[in-house]
């Protein structure tokens, strides 16, 4: 008897979404319209030693690695939507960090819900038009410190 197979609980792809915090509203976050993919990236930046053998030092070394530090990142590209262009320009059109969240998972999802909030800047806003074609939008977010994990769970 050949074993069963569990199927996995999978996400839709239109569940990866940025949200970004209403300046109108501290504490909101609204997810910008018109976006049809997103990446999450994280990187571990390491630092890495050459580590000889102690009792025969001409045999190549291993190299060892240690972390040095932690990166996030986010894209995604989709439609420009008249009711984000605002939003993203005000985002990206400022030295400063601003808080958002990178959901995995419908934000109201308590059994499945994932996502990663923190500080980040809008490193990259581009607008591409064509004719005959829908105006696109391809935006870039980088973390501006730590993003703490979380579950979504019952309010």
């Amino acid at each position: 008897m050949e074993p069963v197979m569990a199927k996995p609980t999978t996400f839709a792809g239109s569940v990866v979404a940025i949200f970004l915090e209403d300046a109108d509203n501290p504490g909101q976050f609204l997810r910008p319209c018109g976006l049809n993919s997103h990446t999450v990236t994280f990187t571990k930046n390491m630092q890495e030693v050459d580590v000889p053998d102690c009792d025969d030092p001409e045999l190549a070394s291993w190299i060892e690695r240690g972390v040095q530090s932690l990166d996030f990142s986010a894209n995604g590209s989709g439609i420009l939507a008249e009711e984000a262009v605002d939003n993203w320009w005000d985002s990206f059109n400022t030295t400063e960090s601003i808080n958002a969240r990178v959901y995995i998972g419908k934000p109201t999802d308590t059994v499945n819900g994932r996502y990663w909030a923190g500080k980040v800047h809008v490193s990259n806003f581009e607008v591409t038009g064509e004719r005959g074609n829908k105006a696109q939008v391809s935006v870039s977010i980088v973390s501006d410190g730590e993003m703490v994990y979380n579950k979504v769970t019952a309010p």
